[in-house]
This record gives C-alpha cells, structure tokens and sequence, in this order.
C-alpha cells in the first residue's frame, strides 16, 4: 500500500498494489517489492535483486569502527534491497534518491515539490495538459544526455511495462494520464483492472528534445507530487525492451541486476551505482557529470542490517554514519534533548546510556502503521474481535513510548478531511474518532465503534459467539510480522493473549520485508503488519485502495469472489467514491464526504486496522553535515559532507 517512497531505508512501503503484478508494490504502496511480477519466473525475480539473503543483519556487533577520514557515507537499509527498477520498487529501494530522479523531487523531504530535471512547467487552463521544459545538458550515468523521448519512454513503461508495480500512479483513479482501454485484456474477476491499458496510448509526447507533454484524464491537485515520486524516475530511452515500440539495448537483468556483468543500470542521480551484493549490500560512487549542486562525497554504502538492535549497535561503534529510526525497544524519550524546532521539524541531540551524544531530529510523518487482513482467509466477525481488542492508546504510549498517535484511520491526522475551513485536519481526525463528528453513515456516528482509547474484550467475545465460536470451537490465525521489527512484534505479542479470551488462538511468525510482500501479492498470510508512507498528501492516497473497486489486486482482497466481504458496505464505499469523489462536479466538500464515507466503511469492515501514526526520527554523528528531513522524508545527499 506500497509506494514510494523507496527512498530512505525503512520497514514502509508507499501505496501500490497494483494489477496482475500484484503489487503494494507495492505506496505506494501511494507505496512494497518482493514477489515475481507478471512475466516473470521466480528465478528471474531473485536475479532482478530478490532477497538473496536470509534476512540477517550482514554484519555482527563486534565490526571494526570504520575509518573516520574516509568520505563514504554508511548507511543502513532494514531490509534486502529489492531491485533498481523505479517502476518494480516499493519500500526497498534504499538510496533510491540518491542515483534516481524524476522531474520533481521533494528538496530535502520539504513540500510543495521543485523542479529537478525541469526547468519550467506549464499547465493549461483547465487543468488537463502540462508542459516541461527540460534542463539541457544532463547526462546519465552512461553519459548519454537527456532528452523528452526519456520521459516518454519511462512513463509509458510504468504504465504498460510487465515489470510495473505502480502503474495506479499513471493510470488509476487519482492521477491518471489520458490512455486508451480495452476491456478484452481484463480478466472478469477484475471488474476493470489497469490491465485493460492499451500499450502506447499513453498521452505523453516529445514535443522537441527538450519539450515534454503530458495530458490527463482529469484535473488531480497533486499531479506535480506524484510525478515527482519515485516510481517516475527517468531511465535512457530503450534502455530495456519490455514494452511494445521498444527492443532494448539490454536485457532486464542485465541492466537492473547482475547478468553479464550487470548492473548496466544509468540513472540521473548525483550516485551512480558501482556494485550491488544482493540480499547484503549496496555501494554508491559520486557521479562527477552530476547537473545538480556536488556531490561532496565520495560514495555511499548501505548495508543490510535487519536487527534493529545490531543497527544501534553498529551506529554506537562507529560503523554506520548515520541511524534512521530507532527500534521502539531502545528508544529512550528521557534521552532527547529538543534545541529548535523548524516547522514541524525538531532538532536537539540523543544521548546514549552510556553517555554518547549525537545529532537527534524528528518529525511527525505522513504514514499510517495497520494490521492487513486477507478477507478471503479470515471472516468479519474474527476481524471485529481483533479491533475490539485493539487499544491504540496504550500501543502508542507503552510500544511506541509516547512518540506516535493512537491511529484511527487509515489517513494520518495532517491531510484528514475537514468540513469546516477554520478546523485542522488533526482536529477534524480526533472529532471524528472520538464523537462521529460529520458522519456519513450510521457505522460511524458515535465514532470509533470498536471503543476509543481501551479495549473491549466483552465485545470481542460477543461478536466471536453470535458467529458461533466458543471454548469448543476457536478459531486458529497465523500473524507475520517483520524481522527485527521489534513494534509490530510487540503489537501481535499484547493481542495475542487478549484474543485467547476472545476464542481466537493466534500464532506469530516473522519475516523478512521483502518476502511478505511477496506473500501480501500472493495472499498466502492471514493477517500481517505494515507501515505506509504517503507520495502526496490527500486522503487519496491511501483511500483510493479501500472502496473496493479492484478487489483482486489488494492485499486486502475485500469484494473479491469468495472473500468475506459484506456487499453491503461495499457498495456504500463504491458509490461514494463513484458520486462525491470521482464525478465530474466533484467539489472539495463532496471528495471531503467521499474520503469520510471510506473510512467509516473500513470500520465496518474491517480490512486494514490501523494502530498508529508514527514520528519519524534521524540520528547522525557531529562530523555529518546534514539536514533533518521534512515530511516527505525523500532527501538526497548531493550536499552532504563528512568530515574527520
């Protein structure tokens, strides 16, 4: 729910699941990776740079401190590093920023997005068609110069391409370029997939080399956010040969993994990649032909650590440079020290236990952490019981320590919808919890209905017995949580002896990050934990996923034939989003209406539980020049320096 997104090393994924691929993989995942993707054999996926691992932390505490002289950034990604291809990436891209670029990009996580490789946009009066002007004189990584046939080429395989996890980014229900369809390429399960796409239809032209055009279904207030996602990533024209027009100048693998010498891979980042060992790390090196502003390093690596307690320990003994987030279980809140605050941006220092002292910064983020239910395995009344007996207050302050907020919906508390123009969007998030403020539906009009802020294990029972269960017939689930992930672990460890009391006998199983998302695409889990990030910040984002219209491409898979799945309430979603968000006369208030109508049915259903929004930190030693993140989170590290 997977993506993008791909950008700093992290357990989220940003919104994408998409089509026969499968996806969540992807954001996004707005945002997920693993899993082979349509046209492709297990093997090929492994070779595309599957998990090539078990999943360890591909070091141990006792490494040698690293040089401090040398001017290679260390970096630490959670989980293997799925694959280079923007398009077939979702939460395991680490770096991707760093050698990757589209035409927008979040300048150092910050909103709204800049031009990066434009130099100037237009957009037509109503809304429907841009223009780029290109910045002349960017080189690939091969040396080959930019042109607009780039674009066109990157863009069309993100729609079209066997390979694509994300093509919901181009052609879905939010941003969608104009393209042509035929129905005969769906499959009837489907209602209608993005796999109905006709190949080349796309409305994106090369008006002269250094001309772009792009025309959309339909106005979409976010469209320079998404683009500016890493999923949009250009890549040189031809560079492989799977869409129709193109013949490739190499084959897959070759150019995004290890065949024949592999990676071929030419990106436009300030980081060209020099070596990738799948499963345990990547090396970046400077690119000296970079358009933009440095770099000032050397290099970056990232190497997988998936312990989050080897990762502490790797940062506290000098071998990684810096340390993106901190496992729940070793944070220690009475060890931050806030010294400025910019915007919703904190700064301050960390201070170990043992009285080392470093850079600290936080922000709250655009991400929703959730249980994700597979409705074809388990039924209504079980998911209800795992929400009764959910209290996302005390998850938030005794797993979290007080460093996230309780989450109720899917959307984070910043961009929820508001129905009064003076109300914040966290206030409009906490009223509707809370009291069924603005509700739409009789599900949510006294608000969270599976009790605010404590847990109802009557309830859970009960709804468990009106559906038959009981000492004498309980009912068995497998949880999968991911390695190292000391939260979510913590999360299915406080539920797992609430729900016995509710009948529910459940066991936890872990996993590395990119193998249950390739479990997600495959639906064979019944319940996991996720985080996701979103790549713009609308309700959208994330709620284009959860009304059901292309069932069988969710994780979810809520309304497919065979899932328990209530029509009802379904069709509430649908016609909500069909008449107040996607119709023609559309206004804010009614997508506003839309948007809560969703949320509701999701409480009714169900589907994804959400436990809560998190904070998002950044930990870095003084001889690091670098800036905290904003929300966006997206940073490259053109001007990063390292010093002794």
């Amino acid at each position: 729910m997977l993506s993008d997104y791909c950008v700093m090393p992290t357990d989220k994924t940003r919104r994408g699941f998409l089509t026969v691929a499968g996806a969540g993989a992807a954001s996004a995942l707005a945002g997920c990776s693993g899993g082979p993707s349509s046209g492709q054999t297990e093997s090929d996926q492994t070779d595309a740079g599957g998990d090539g691992g078990d999943g360890g932390d591909g070091s141990s505490d006792t490494d040698e401190t690293t040089d401090s002289v040398s001017n290679t950034l260390q970096m630490m990604a959670t989980g293997s590093i799925q694959t280079l291809d923007p398009i077939n990436a979702k939460g395991s891209g680490a770096g991707y920023d760093q050698y990757g670029r589209s035409l927008m990009e979040f300048t150092n996580g910050l909103y709204p997005p800049e031009a990066a490789l434009a130099e100037d946009y237009e957009m037509s009066e109503d809304g429907l068609t841009y223009t780029f002007t290109l910045k002349q004189g960017v080189t690939f990584h091969d040396g080959q110069e930019l042109t607009a046939d780039d674009i066109v080429y990157s863009y069309r395989r993100l729609a079209g391409s066997e390979n694509s996890r994300n093509r919901d980014d181009i052609i879905g229900q939010t941003m969608t370029i104009e393209h042509e369809k035929d129905a005969s390429r769906t499959t009837p399960e489907d209602e209608a997939t993005l796999g109905d796409y006709v190949p080349g239809s796309l409305a994106v032209e090369a008006v002269d080399d250094y001309t772009f055009e792009m025309t959309l279904a339909s106005p979409f207030e976010y469209t320079l956010f998404q683009i500016a996602g890493g999923a949009f990533a250009v890549l040189p024209e031809g560079s492989v040969g799977d869409i129709q027009g193109y013949d490739g100048e190499y084959a897959y693998n070759e150019f995004f993994s290890t065949e024949n010498g592999g990676p071929t891979y030419a990106g436009l980042g300030p980081f060209q990649v020099d070596s990738w060992t799948k499963g345990s790390e990547i090396q970046l090196t400077a690119f000296d032909d970079y358009y933009g502003e440095g770099p000032e390093l050397d290099g970056i690596t990232y190497t997988v650590v998936g312990s989050g307690n080897t990762r502490v320990s790797r940062f506290k003994n000098g071998n990684a440079d810096v340390l993106e987030e901190m496992p729940t279980a070793s944070f220690n809140p009475d060890n931050v020290s806030i010294e400025e605050t910019n915007g919703n941006r904190s700064i301050g220092t960390y201070t170990f236990d043992d009285g080392t002292e470093v850079n600290y910064g936080e922000i709250p983020s655009l991400s929703t952490e959730y249980l994700v239910f597979n409705t074809l395995e388990v039924p209504l009344p079980v998911r209800r019981a795992f929400a009764y007996a959910l209290n996302q207050h005390e998850i938030a302050q005794n797993v979290y320590k007080g460093n996230a907020k309780a989450g109720y919906h899917l959307t984070p508390p910043a961009p929820y919808p508001t129905f009064d123009a003076d109300m914040a969007g966290e206030e409009s998030y906490d009223r509707h919890a809370e009291e069924g403020y603005q509700s739409n539906t009789d599900f949510g009009a006294d608000g969270y209905p599976y009790g605010y802020g404590e847990t109802l294990l009557d309830e859970a029972r009960a709804v468990m017995e009106e559906a038959d269960y009981g000492d004498d017939n309980r009912y068995s689930i497998t949880a999968t949580t991911i390695s190292g992930n000391s939260a979510y672990q913590s999360v299915f460890t406080r539920l797992q002896s609430k729900l016995r009391s509710a009948y529910i006998d459940m066991s936890i199983e872990e996993a590395e990050f990119g193998t249950i998302i390739s479990r997600a695409i495959n639906g064979d889990m019944e319940v996991f934990a996720l985080g996701d990030g979103m790549e713009y910040p609308g309700p959208q984002n994330f709620l284009r996923f959860l009304h059901g219209q292309n069932p069988s491409t969710q994780f979810t898979r809520w309304g497919a034939e065979g899932s328990y799945a209530t029509e009802e309430y379904r069709q509430i979603a649908r016609d909500a989003w069909d008449t107040k968000y996607a119709a023609d006369d559309a206004t804010q208030e009614s997508r506003n209406e839309a948007f809560q109508t969703v949320e509701e049915m999701n409480w009714a259903s169900v589907q994804e539980l959400p436990t809560v929004h998190t904070t998002s930190q950044r930990f870095w030693y003084d001889y690091v020049d670098m800036e905290m993140y904003g929300v966006m989170e997206n940073q490259t590290f053109d001007t990063v320096t390292k010093g002794q």
